[in-house]
């Protein structure tokens, strides 16, 4: 008989949840937690004679008492979730506390690294610089840290002003048609997906065999190719128009980013080929759901057997988890793409 089994921390209290939820994708730099709590011992509640509607208490002595039911957390609060079994707990978000919510119980929810950038606003202004300085400039100040695989791509003519933090991050996704997410504190930004932004946590294998240590694959289905060639679409100020194309592939059916001009080839094209295979895709992918053992990672390999169906064995991609903790025992449901039998 397993026991779940929790290490949590808020600021500078050790809690015990009586549940935990959080979500976390290599296709979004926000990752989320929310951590639930009983009300007591953490909402604090003074003896008062009166209690009025709008949240004001007067005390035996009759000195008013502002704000009484207030709990020991503050909005961004460092925290560290770790769950598991019998003490055999794995982190599975680091960040901060973004809302405190009073119900009937009390909610704690929390945003990843990218909360640090949500109130920073940036005025720079580049003639010529890379990617890795703009960001390494974004995050000065912050706990934030570069992942050393992020690409550096030369700019040129870059600025900003007054741009939320945030907003810096969702130029870079789209202006530069670049992958972003947060491993923990490190912040990834480049063409491929398939990589490992923390050196402290490199992305490790799984191993998953269906219907003994899965709870669910039910999602986990066959794809067919869409059929579309993507083409990088570049517009300098002149109105002179590049494309880069995949080197294969060809459909009549074309879907084109735009992204600024003047990026270089090499980046353009290693972009426009893992976009081109994801649309060229015809194995398997989907969710399945796991305990919470074993553990997973976003971008972790995931190595299925499936005896009932064989064709659904291989290597799969962890992009996205979502994690359920609490009465109802631990889950972990994690969207998969598979890369084949030996990738």
């Amino acid at each position: 008989m397993f026991t779940l089994t929790s290490d949590i921390q808020i600021g500078q209290y050790k809690v015990k949840p009586s549940a935990v939820s959080w979500r976390s994708s290599t296709g979004s730099f926000t990752d989320t937690c929310q951590i639930t709590l009983p009300l007591s011992p953490f909402v604090r509640r003074e003896q008062s004679m009166t209690d009025h509607a709008d949240g004001v208490a007067e005390t035996a002595s009759g000195a008013v008492v502002r704000n009484f039911k207030e709990a020991p957390f503050r909005k961004g609060d460092k925290v560290t979730v770790c769950l598991g079994y019998d003490g055999r707990n794995k982190e599975v978000f680091r960040g901060f506390v973004n809302v405190i919510n009073y119900t009937n119980q009390l909610i704690v929810e929390c945003e990843g690294y990218s909360y640090q950038l949500r109130n920073k606003y940036f005025s720079k202004s580049y003639k010529q610089t890379t990617l890795r300085k703009i960001l390494m400039d974004l995050i000065s100040g912050t706990d934030i840290k570069l992942s050393p695989v992020c690409d550096d791509i030369p700019l040129q003519e870059v600025w900003f002003k007054n741009a939320p933090g945030h907003k810096v991050l969702e130029w870079v996704q789209k202006e530069l048609c670049c992958r972003m997410w947060f491993d923990g504190e490190y912040l990834y930004a480049g063409a491929s997906k398939f990589v490992s932004p923390n050196p402290s946590r490199p992305a490790t294998d799984v191993k998953v065999k269906i219907g003994w240590n899965t709870v669910s694959a039910d999602d986990l289905k066959k794809q067919q190719a869409e059929e579309v060639e993507i083409n990088i679409v570049e517009k300098d100020p002149a109105g002179t128009t590049k494309k880069t194309k995949p080197e294969s592939k060809k459909y009549s059916n074309v879907k084109e980013v735009k992204v600024r001009a003047g990026l270089p080839a090499n980046f353009l094209q290693k972009a426009v080929q893992e976009r081109q295979q994801e649309k060229d895709f015809e194995g398997y992918e989907g969710s399945i759901v796991l305990f919470g053992e074993p553990h997973v990672w976003k971008s972790d390999k995931i190595i299925v057997t499936d005896d009932r169906f064989p064709e659904r064995s291989g290597n799969y991609f962890a992009e996205d988890i979502e994690g359920e903790y609490g009465e109802g025992g631990f889950r972990r449901k994690v969207k998969l793409r598979y890369y084949g039998k030996n990738g």
